[in-house]
């Protein structure tokens, strides 16, 4: 049997068939894309979008590494990232996600640590932020010398905010 489409072109079952496969694709790779499926809704600006129980999502309260990367996914898209900047711009990400969680080592201290242990301890904590500062400043001069003018432009206007407040966010 043969279908025929508005303007007489005849399609067999087989490729009617693939149609509907490559619609649906579509269709469920859009819904994902734009926030649905069981993850809740789109996603918004300022936390506003909606959990699963239909209660605002600032209720439920995000850990700073979830909000520094909400952040850079829209600051990834306010710049516009192509594929050929891509691999730059995950160090980058990588980078920035992993110094903002470099805070002290969590090592347990003895019950009566001495003077020198606890100078010691704070020299590890902040040669570890430094490597991990130094890798951020590697992948951040990498991606920022493959952007376009307008890019730098909009990566002058956003990363200078976000970077102060990543000094601020530090654990403690």
């Amino acid at each position: 049997m043969h279908f025929s489409w508005a303007g007489g072109i005849p399609f067999s079952r087989g490729r009617m068939g693939l149609a509907a496969l490559f619609l649906a694709g579509v269709a469920c790779s859009s819904h994902a894309q734009f926030g649905g499926g069981s993850g809740g809704g789109p996603r918004q600006r300022g936390g506003q979008g909606h959990t699963q129980a239909g209660a605002p999502a600032s209720q439920r309260s995000q850990t700073a590494w979830e909000q520094l990367s909400g952040k850079l996914y829209d600051l990834r898209i306010q710049l516009m990232i192509t594929r050929e900047q891509g691999q730059a711009w995950e160090a980058f990400r990588a980078s920035l996600l992993e110094t903002a969680t470099t805070g002290p080592s969590g090592q347990a201290m003895q019950d009566q640590p001495t003077a020198k242990d606890a100078f010691q301890q704070l020299l590890r904590d902040a040669q570890r932020r430094t490597a991990a500062l130094t890798t951020l400043d590697t992948a951040a001069q990498a991606l920022l010398a493959q952007l376009s003018p307008e890019q730098l432009q909009t990566a002058d206007k956003a990363l200078p905010a976000l970077l102060a407040e990543l000094g601020g966010n530090r654990p403690r």
